[in-house]
């Protein structure tokens, strides 16, 4: 099994070695918020660089609520040429509750493709989003993307503490 990055006998440990073993960790700091649009716009901080030619494992540990009709759209844009198969575990579109939800939703995209999905009111609501991001031989960045499902006067926000986890695998 091949092991990122590779270590071998005799090769001096460097600070940049070191470094490159550590997962790319952003955590939100500010609640972000959209109102009455349904375009998908990049999240101002749930970002990260990316190398070419690179396998990535990602994250995303994800804090938003909406107005029940509003709902949320999320998404991914990468290098020119990335691949990127992501899925997550969130609440059902027009899923009402932040505390027990009763209907989870189980998607499988690529990078390109967009997913609805619900969530409660101010209280805010937790979704995980997996994915395995492929580079070709562009570098460049990794961006979540969002926006509201149905455009409402109530904000859609993604909230402080969510967290992206970006970690080189190959």
């Amino acid at each position: 099994m091949a092991k990122y990055p590779s270590i071998l006998a005799g090769q001096t440990i460097t600070a940049t070695l070191l470094d490159s073993m550590l997962p790319d960790i952003v955590t939100k700091s500010v609640t972000e918020s959209v109102t009455s649009s349904t375009a998908m716009q990049n999240d101002d901080q749930l970002l990260s660089s990316v190398e070419a030619s690179a396998t990535y494992d990602v994250t995303l540990h994800l804090l938003h609520d909406a107005a029940t009709a509003a709902d949320i759209t999320i998404g991914w844009s990468g290098p020119t040429g990335a691949t990127m198969n992501w899925g997550m575990i969130a609440a059902h579109v027009n899923e009402t509750s932040s505390g027990t939800v009763t209907a989870v939703t189980m998607q499988t995209r690529l990078i390109s493709e967009t997913q609805d999905i619900g969530g409660g009111a101010s209280t805010g609501t937790y979704s995980l989003v997996h994915g395995a991001l492929t580079t070709s031989t562009t570098a460049g960045t990794l961006t979540f993307r969002w926006a509201q499902r149905v455009s409402d006067a109530t904000a859609t926000n993604v909230r402080a503490g969510s967290q992206l986890i970006v970690r080189r695998t190959a």
